[in-house]
C-alpha cells in the first residue's frame, strides 16, 4: 500500500511538471528554447524537413559553420531525431568544446534515447564550462528524478537553480516536484 502511494505521488508531480520521459516526443526536456517548437505564421510547426534539407546545402559549402552546426542540431532535436541531433552537436561541439549550451542539448538528446548516464556527464561537463548553466542543473534534476529515481539528487539540483535562479522558467514546477519528492523520501519504502 505504501509503494501504491509513492507511486502516486510522482506520477503526480510528473504530471504536474510535464517533464516525463513519456512526454519525450517532439517537446522533450531541454532548455527553455526547446520546451515548445517554434509555431509559423499560421500557428503550425515548422517544416523541419525542409530546413534540416537547407542547413545541410550551406554545410556542404561551408562544412565548419558553427551556427548551421547548431541550427541543424536543434532542427533535428526539434523534430525528434535524436541521433541526427547528437551527431550535428558534436560535430559543432569539435569547433566550439565550451559551448554548455549545444552540450546541454546533445544531453537531453541522449536522454530522449534513453542514455541517462551518458545525458548526465554531457551536463557535468557544460556545468564545468559554464557553471552557471541553469538549464544544464535543470536537466540533471530530470535525470536524477524520472530516470535514476534519485530524488535526493533531483531535489539538490533543484534547490540550486531555485537559489541562484528563483524565477527560472520552470521555476514552479521544480518546487511542486520538491514538495512530493520531499514526501515521498519521508514516507520512505
Amino acid at each position: 500500500m505504501m509503494k501504491e502511494g509513492i507511486a502516486a505521488a510522482v506520477f503526480s508531480c510528473m504530471l504536474l511538471s510535464g517533464c516525463s520521459k513519456a512526454d519525450s516526443g517532439k517537446q522533450a526536456v531541454s532548455s527553455p528554447a526547446h520546451e515548445k517548437p517554434a509555431q509559423g505564421s499560421e500557428g503550425q510547426t515548422p517544416y523541419y524537413d525542409g530546413l534540416i534539407e537547407e542547413y545541410q546545402r550551406l554545410l556542404a559549402e561551408d562544412p565548419n559553420n558553427l551556427a548551421v552546426l547548431i541550427a541543424l542540431g536543434n532542427a533535428n532535436y526539434n523534430s525528434g531525431r535524436w541521433k541526427e541531433a547528437v551527431a550535428s552537436y558534436r560535430r559543432a561541439l569539435g569547433i566550439d568544446p565550451r559551448n554548455s549550451d549545444v552540450r546541454t542539448d546533445m544531453g537531453t538528446a541522449y536522454r530522449n534515447m534513453g542514455m541517462s548516464d551518458r545525458a548526465l556527464a554531457e551536463y557535468r561537463t557544460a556545468l564545468e564550462h559554464d557553471p552557471g548553466n541553469q538549464n544544464a542543473r535543470y536537466n540533471m534534476g530530470i535525470v536524477y528524478a524520472y530516470d535514476k529515481r534519485d530524488y535526493q539528487a533531483a531535489i539538490h539540483v533543484w534547490e540550486d537553480v531555485l537559489r541562484v535562479s528563483p524565477n527560472y522558467p520552470q521555476s514552479d514546477r521544480m518546487r511542486a516536484c520538491i514538495t512530493t519528492f520531499k514526501k515521498v523520501l519521508k514516507e520512505g519504502p
